[in-house]
């Protein structure tokens, strides 16, 4: 729906970026398109604004994790999504409202418009993970704490209600074990950990 008015709009010419086969926006020429990433921590949130095209961080922001009125620690927010019928959809619905908060304020730093990210990658921990997607959680709450998903996942950043392009999806990198997750996963790949020799701290 885009691309009829963003041509006329400037002279036949548009910036279209995809993903794979599929177009996840149309800009203006010369349109800087941007990353956003966030590491979901139980207590805190770490997010930072990335220039797709340069790899410069444009903005960074840390903040509460708005969840933590929900209960401080992992197994009280376990217990609510377990124990109340609306409690893992208030859970997501927390995340979610914190993370839109963040993406406004680095976007802001930039001066960019929201619609420019046009990808968004989210770590964290297993818990995390599956209260960010509104997955069940009945599983991590008891040994052996197996997840639902374990493998990586990408899905549209609308339907989770990130105010982004449109055609924006989220990545979450693949979690390890019930109390092991993505966050961990970033961290060895960023910090090239796996690829040193011996005993690495």
């Amino acid at each position: 729906a885009q691309l009829p008015e963003t041509v006329r709009a400037n002279g036949w010419q548009t910036r279209l970026i995809g993903r794979g086969h599929e177009a996840v926006a149309f800009f203006p020429p010369g349109t800087v398109p941007f990353g956003f990433a966030v590491d979901v921590g139980t207590t805190g949130l770490a997010a930072y604004l990335v220039d797709l095209v340069t790899g410069e961080i444009r903005g960074m922001k840390g903040a509460t994790n708005p969840q933590i009125a929900y209960g401080e620690d992992v197994m009280a927010r376990l217990t609510l999504a377990m124990r109340e019928p609306e409690g893992r959809a208030r859970l997501q619905a927390s995340i979610i409202a914190g993370l839109n908060d963040l993406l406004r304020d680095v976007c802001a730093q930039a001066g960019v418009r929201r619609e420019q990210v046009v990808d968004v990658v989210l770590v964290g921990n297993t818990a995390m993970h599956h209260l960010l997607l509104g997955l069940p959680v009945e599983q991590l709450g008891s040994a052996p704490y197996v997840p639902a998903v374990s493998a990586a996942v990408s899905t549209p950043a609308r339907a989770l209600g990130l105010d982004v392009a449109e055609g924006a999806a989220v990545y979450l990198p693949p979690n390890v074990a019930g109390f092991v997750g993505a966050d961990h996963v970033s961290m060895v790949l960023a910090t090239a950990t796996a690829e040193q020799p011996g005993v690495t701290l």
